[in-house]
């Protein structure tokens, strides 16, 4: 997934004039990780990014370069589309796994930034690993990397007696109704 962190943390980073190595420094990472990321070689984790996000004062929705969807349809509308109520309702996804690709690593990020470092470590490891995978995907295998998200997210929550707060449970669910399966009804 081709995603524009980097020109977005160039950016941030130019605002707050601040040079490579500062921000380097104040992330403990070397200048030449910065320089990977600005120039798309390579991407933050997902613990950077919320680094990132708490450092720019910036959503990671920003950094991501994700847009909100169009008020006038609901959050998910533009991911799928129905035909008419008289015809077999057929739901078209994008192909490639691009668009909830997208949208998942948003939700990933989220996620992970309100969980309890500590307490949650399982999970957080989890999600970082899915993230991780969703970024650098690039052979359109996205929905099969999403459906093993939902298999692997449920068994980690259930062996760790991880208990979510509404707002996570939310996301969660958003998160994981993007690696199921949908069949006409």
């Amino acid at each position: 997934m081709k995603i524009a962190v980097g020109k977005n943390i160039k950016a941030q980073r130019d605002e707050h004039g601040w040079s490579q190595q500062d921000l380097a420094s104040q992330l403990q990472l070397s200048r030449q990780t910065i320089s990977k990321w600005e120039l798309g070689r390579s991407y933050p984790d997902i613990e950077n990014l919320v680094r990132l996000s708490q450092l720019f004062q910036v959503s990671t929705d920003e950094l991501l370069d994700l847009k909100p969807a169009t008020p006038k349809k609901p959050v998910f509308s533009w991911l799928f589309h129905k035909r008419s109520s008289n015809k077999m309702t057929e739901i078209k996804w994008d192909t490639s796994g691009q668009s909830k690709a997208r949208v998942a690593t948003g939700l990933i990020v989220e996620i992970v930034a309100n969980l309890d470092p500590e307490k949650d470590r399982p999970l957080r490891e989890l999600l970082a690993s899915y993230y991780t995978e969703l970024i650098n995907q690039r052979s359109g295998s996205n929905l099969a990397v999403l459906r093993r998200l939902y298999l692997g997210v449920s068994k980690c929550m259930q062996k760790n007696g991880i208990i979510l707060d509404a707002d996570n449970e939310q996301r969660l669910n958003a998160l994981l109704a993007l690696g199921a399966v949908r069949y006409p009804s």
